[in-house]
């Protein structure tokens, strides 16, 4: 797949308005409908499985990777526990804008 940077692209289902933005369920496959409840869910399984989409994403492209966003992921396992510590890095090249923070464009 070759980089865009339209959302759609990256998250099937993905709507905005004004107000709001929408990403389906279905779009995040580490999320089950139960951690993403909004009274009984877990904001830890949220975090989570966005940071695996997007790596997912970022590592599914082409040779035509973004070069001013990248994301990368690194994971250790315990030998006695077996429990797996996983560090996602997301690096951007930002410029100030208007009194904010961008990614720079890829052009």
């Amino acid at each position: 797949m070759s980089f865009s940077k339209i959302p759609t692209d990256m998250i099937a289902g993905y709507s905005s308005n004004d107000t709001n933005l929408t990403i389906p369920i279905a779009a995040i496959p580490e999320l089950s409908t139960a951690e993403a409840n909004t009274t009984t869910g877990d904001n830890r399984e949220i975090v989570h499985a966005l940071c695996e989409k997007f790596y997912q994403w970022y590592n599914g492209l082409a040779a035509d990777k973004p070069t001013k966003l990248t994301i990368s992921r690194t994971s250790l396992t315990n030998d006695v526990t077996g429990e797996v510590s996983i560090t996602y890095t997301v690096n951007c090249k930002c410029a100030v804008a208007a009194g904010a923070l961008n990614v720079e464009s890829e052009t």
